[in-house]
């Protein structure tokens, strides 16, 4: 077991625990109440995603490149077809991010609107990880608001 931690460590990191249902610290502090949970693996990547999503491009002060740049969707009147492109293709560049190229391989990407919810492009997309044979990472739906209409 501790080489298995070790690898997964090696590729994907550790990180504190977060957990975005909740948004409650407690519910990522160890049960002894003296440390934060140190998710690792896999786990680490779905974190570091969800927190991809919340992080505007330029708004790290340690590293500007990390984020999604979706300032351009938000406020703007824009025609569906276009918006999806353009917000596939800010995910397509957020993922690409350096710190994510020894991690894993984007398999497949997609974007979707409809008119049930017009003012939402949702994000869903397969991720192959590096490390595990056959493994991939499924995600979404992640909703990115658009303008009202």
């Amino acid at each position: 077991m501790a080489d298995l931690d070790s690898t997964l460590e090696a590729i994907y990191g550790y990180d504190i625990g977060f957990d975005n249902g909740t948004g409650l610290v407690d519910a990522d502090a160890n049960a002894n109440g003296t440390d934060f949970n140190t998710p690792m693996g896999p786990l680490a990547l779905r974190e570091e995603l969800e927190r991809l999503f919340l992080t505007p491009l330029g708004s790290c002060i340690d590293d500007p490149t990390y984020g999604i740049d979706i300032d351009y969707l938000i406020g703007t009147q824009l025609d569906p077809r276009v918006s999806i492109g353009l917000a596939r293709l800010a995910v397509l560049n957020a993922l690409s991010h350096p710190s994510f190229a020894s991690r894993f391989r984007i398999a497949e990407l997609e974007a979707t609107w409809t008119p049930e919810y017009p003012n939402a492009i949702f994000i869903y997309g397969v991720l192959e990880c590096f490390g595990f044979s056959g493994a991939a990472f499924q995600f979404g739906p992640i909703a990115l608001e658009l303008a009202r209409s």
